[in-house]
Formats: C-alpha cells, structure tokens, sequence
C-alpha cells in the first residue's frame, strides 16, 4: 500500500479539512491516538464578546503543526482579536492570513504596531517550510516565546500557544497547571482519572494503544477547564 504523503503547506488543504470535520479545529487529527511521531498543542483564544476557547490536541508530525499553526490557528485567532472586540464571532471566513491583516489594517481595526506583528509572527512559521525536520520544532519554540510574549492581551483578549514534543511533557502540565486552582481530589473530578493514573496514560500513550485512546478521550473531553 502507497503512503500518500500529505501536502500541509497548502491553505487549499486545511480549508477542506476544516470544512470536511465541522469540529473543533484543534481536533482534527485526533481520530487515532498518538504515535511517537506526534507533537501536541495547548491553544487559548480569548476575546470578552466570544468566550475562552480552550483547546488540548495534537498533530501527526512537524509539518503538520507547522500547517496547523499557519493556516487555522493564526488565521482563527488574528480574526478573533481583530473582531471579536465589538462582536460576537460565529464563523471565520476563508480567507488567507495574510487577507485578514490586510483588511483589519485597511478597516483601521488594529494598530501598526498590532499588523506588524501579525506579519512578523505569519513570517516566523512561513520560515519553517524551508526548514529540514530536526530543526522545525526548535523554530516553533521561539515563535511560540515570541507570540506569547506579543499577545499576552489584557482582560479583554489574549492568545497563547504551548507546544509539547511529547505526552509525557502535556501530563506534567496539566497536572502542574491544575494544582494552581485544584486540590488532587478537584483533578481527579476534572479529568476523570487521579493524578497517578494520568501521569501513567500519559506515560504510556504511544506504546499502548488502549493507554493511547484514554488519553485521546481525555484530551478531547475533559480539558476544557485545565489552563
């Protein structure tokens, strides 16, 4: 049997992806359970008039998070933050991101300094395209520093983007984040599973394929509270 080989670096690609799922955009590549190839994400879009978007999820390898970042993330929430300042928004239109920037600009809804930074961050993972493999996650390292630093926002809207290499990496994570808000017996209501039994799933995850799918289960549904 061929492998087909996926062509990520293409806003053709994604836009059929998202419209073909109709699911949390986040979610895509979440209808099996990790492999050791895998690179998962912690999303936050945040905007008064649309709520916390809170999302756990992972992608298949480098290109494909490269992708994922370029084409749905940054497209998801550089329109949010544009125009989620004076509306509730249901739908992204599909378009570029480099359209969304350009008409917040026009339209005088961002600042200079807000689509300079737009472009820089576009920029940034433009680059990884060009990257050979080993040396893409290193780059989606200081993006991510330098977007988070960038969009830290106030209490009316902010973005933030955490990237983790592997499952074990995600558990420490949530559990460390977790006990900021939560006593372990709160996490064990949360997530479903005690603290122990999670660092296990997590631990596991990539070499056991029922271990995998809880923790496919739990990132899909129980997460939505951890940040």
């Amino acid at each position: 049997m061929i492998k087909v080989r996926q062509n990520y670096n293409s806003f053709d690609y994604w836009e059929g992806l998202i419209s073909e799922n109709k699911t949390i955009r986040g979610h895509m590549f979440m209808d099996k359970a990790p492999t050791n190839k895998s690179l998962y994400v912690h999303t936050l879009v945040y905007c008064k008039n649309n709520g916390l978007n809170n999302i756990w999820g992972y992608f298949p390898d480098e290109r494909a998070l490269v992708g994922y970042i370029q084409y749905s993330f940054l497209q998801e929430a550089f329109y949010k933050w544009i125009y989620g300042k004076n509306r509730l928004v249901t739908k992204i239109p599909n378009v570029s991101v480099e359209k969304i920037i350009a008409d917040g600009e026009r339209n005088k809804l961002i600042s200079k300094e807000e689509s300079e930074n737009m472009k820089r961050h576009l920029q940034m993972i433009i680059k990884c395209w060009s990257l050979p493999r080993e040396k893409i996650v290193l780059e989606i390292t200081r993006f991510v520093r330098d977007f988070n630093r960038t969009w830290y926002g106030d209490s009316t809207e902010f973005l933030y983007l955490k990237v983790f290499k592997t499952t074990k990496d995600l558990g420490e994570f949530v559990v460390t984040s977790n006990y900021i808000t939560a006593t372990e017996s709160e996490f064990e209501n949360r997530v479903g599973v005690s603290v122990e039994e999670w660092r296990e799933i997590c631990r596991d995850a990539v070499i056991d394929r029922s271990r995998g799918s809880e923790f496919r289960d739990i990132l899909l549904k129980s997460l939505t509270e951890v940040i």
